[in-house]
């Protein structure tokens, strides 16, 4: 499957199954002000130039695991979740909104993932795990149930795979590490596996993104997400990234489209780095 129809399913599951993560659309002030603006027409989106954006306030993690990661199986099956919880947050007055919401980031995130996976591992296979799709339609609630259950799973620390604190406090750390995972935690990758006939498992954990229209030039937002792929099969972490920065614009274009852009450079990093040559620090 080409990367065009692969982006086309992607977008149309972002639309019409998005229930299957946690959303949450965030307005500040009164239900009304410019509530509809999210669902007008966007007739200069992309026909002003190139969205400039300067980056800072950047904090970041990143893990692999050695032996997990070096025997990465280029031509297995990888089951794509959709983010396990989005917040999108904006002012009730944000005029570079109308496109911006939940799904939207959502499948935004997608776009970059798949891109970045294409490029690194053309012969690996990516089903989405979303009713209609890899999974059969009955059973969306499972998959309802699941994003909870991946969400409050034991991970590092005792501390439940939703909670961010243990890479906020390890900023700028890159290391390879081998995790012994939770029994629980293990055996649910290893079902999911087992059910859909996977070998790995890309998991966008949180994303939250704040529009800030008052930020640089044509305004901004900030940004933090963890991202991690899981070997399923053996109940392993392959390799895990937070991510955490402002965005703001150095041009007239507002940030109204592909929020992931700077993230996508972050992530690709983690398919280029030569783990073998890491120095932990």
């Amino acid at each position: 499957m080409n990367v065009f129809l692969k982006i086309s399913f992607l977008f149309l599951a972002a639309w019409l199954v998005s229930c299957a993560g946690l959303r949450d659309d965030a307005r500040g002030g009164s239900a009304g002000g410019d509530s509809g603006m999210r669902d007008a027409p966007c007739e200069e989106c992309g026909a002003r130039g190139e969205i400039e954006l300067k980056i800072s306030d950047e904090k970041s993690y990143r893990e692999w695991n050695r032996e997990a990661y070096s025997r990465l199986d280029s031509s297995a099956v990888v089951g794509v979740l959709p983010t396990l919880r989005v917040k999108a947050m904006q002012p009730e007055k944000c005029r570079m909104c109308h496109s911006f919401s939940a799904d939207a980031l959502d499948f935004d995130l997608a776009r970059v993932e798949d891109s970045l996976f294409m490029a690194a591992f053309p012969k690996m296979r990516r089903e989405l795990l979303l009713p209609g799709m890899r999974l059969p339609d009955k059973d969306s609630l499972y998959i309802d149930t699941l994003s909870v259950k991946l969400l409050k799973s034991e991970f590092v620390e005792g501390k439940a795979l939703s909670n961010m604190e243990p890479w906020i406090s390890r900023d700028g750390v890159e290391q390879t590490l081998t995790r012994e995972l939770p029994a629980a935690f293990k055996n649910l990758l290893n079902d999911i596996a087992a059910r859909y006939e996977l070998r790995y498992i890309t998991m966008p954990v949180t994303l939250e993104v704040e529009m800030i229209p008052s930020l640089g030039s044509s305004g901004g937002y900030t940004w933090k997400t963890l991202w991690c792929m899981w070997d399923a099969r053996y109940g392993e972490l392959v390799f895990l990234v937070y991510s955490q920065f402002t965005a703001e614009t150095t041009s007239s274009v507002a940030p109204e489209k592909e929020w992931a852009a700077p993230f996508a450079e972050r992530l690709g990093k983690m398919f280029t780095t030569d783990v073998n040559a890491l120095e932990n620090h």
